[in-house]
């Protein structure tokens, strides 16, 4: 009995197949240059092959990086967002200002509230937003960060600085089918 069932499970599993995608990881640096009013970086990511096509479903996915304020005397604030449309290609990130925000900065979904990082500081972070998943099927995504400097404390930092998102790693669960793989056992109606 055993050696029948497990041609049978072998020729259903040989329909999907479950794959772990993960991107390299990957550091940026933005530019910070003024206090109160913030400047925003639009960098843009390629989603790996594995990750596409229409006939991909996404069980999972989650993005980490550490966020470093490399300043002694500055605290800094940060946010991003994840949009579908944007202008900057992988080797060069777009910065632009609360003046010339292009027109798809408001339907960008918020993955990072932004938030405070004291002087020095090194936050790991993980996201996973359930808005992450509509990335997979996409050839390419733009995270849009938000920073400026919140506090200036004693010390010698002069503008601009740059906080440094370290470790940018996107992760995620898909099963990829296989239609017409599954020979009799579609035939079969199995």
């Amino acid at each position: 009995m055993h050696r029948a069932l497990f041609p049978c499970l072998l020729l259903l599993t040989a329909c999907s197949a479950e794959v772990a995608v993960e991107t390299q990881p990957f550091n940026q640096t933005v530019p910070v240059t003024s206090i109160l009013q913030p400047v925003y970086a639009e960098v843009a990511i390629d989603v790996p092959d594995e990750a596409v096509g229409p006939d991909i479903h996404v069980e999972e996915i989650s993005t980490s990086l550490t966020i470093v304020n490399p300043t002694k005397s500055l605290t800094l604030e940060a946010g991003a967002r994840l949009s579908f449309k944007g202008q900057a290609t992988p080797d060069n990130p777009v910065l632009y200002t609360a003046t010339n925000l292009p027109a798809y900065f408001n339907e960008a979904f918020v993955l990072l509230p932004t938030q405070s990082f004291t002087p020095g500081e090194t936050r790991p972070v993980t996201i996973t937003d359930p808005v992450l998943v509509q990335a997979a099927g996409k050839k390419r995504i733009w995270i849009i960060v938000n920073n400026t400097v919140k506090q200036v404390g004693i010390g010698t930092d002069t503008l601009p600085v740059n906080i440094l998102l370290k470790d940018i790693i996107f992760r995620a669960t898909v099963t990829k089918y296989f239609p017409n793989v599954g020979g009799a056992l579609e035939v079969g109606g199995m």
